[in-house]
């Protein structure tokens, strides 16, 4: 079984989307919305918070050069369930988080376009201020992450956080 995918008799919880701008400083924003829509008291937040600040730091460094940026982009009007998640406009990134049972998936959505996949760098010199992003959402999530592509050259990196048997859970706090 894909450790990624939700059981079926279980149901998932949406628990919010965002448009942010394409840009480094969303992930600031991405850790205002997690902080919104899980709230600081929950077991895995600081987990969660981490691994969205980190995906969506990585799609802006990564998908956001390889476009010119819009002047002023305008985010479509929200939405109360999920929309198709290949609809990230150009100029921004779109921030998922669901649940289903104890796991909380975060998923970002950008317009693609970026020469390379997404792939967590092994030797990162320790004087490098990047390149760690995607390997701190591989140890926050156990492993459990990935990238699907969409037929309009978008692309969802997602990651699975949260208690599960079998598998272990970072410890917050």
């Amino acid at each position: 079984m894909n450790p990624a995918a939700a059981p079926r008799d279980l149901e998932s919880e949406f628990l919010g989307e965002a448009y942010l701008e394409l840009d480094l400083e969303s992930a600031s924003q991405a850790r205002s919305r997690v902080r919104e829509w899980l709230g600081p008291d929950h077991p895995h937040y600081e987990d969660v918070r981490l691994a969205a600040s980190e995906l969506v730091a990585n799609a802006a460094l990564h998908a956001g050069r390889q476009r010119p940026r819009d002047p002023a982009p305008q985010p479509p009007d929200p939405a109360p369930r999920p929309r198709n998640p290949a609809a990230a406009p150009h100029g921004l990134v779109l921030l998922t988080l669901t649940r289903t049972g104890g796991l909380l998936r975060v998923e970002v959505t950008d317009p693609g376009g970026g020469p390379s996949e997404p792939r967590v760098h092994e030797a990162v010199p320790v004087d490098r201020e990047r390149g760690r992003g995607l390997a701190i959402v591989r140890e926050l999530s156990a492993g459990r992450w990935g990238v699907r592509h969409h037929a309009d050259a978008g692309r969802t990196v997602w990651c699975v956080l949260g208690a599960r048997s079998g598998l272990p859970v970072r410890p917050c706090g």
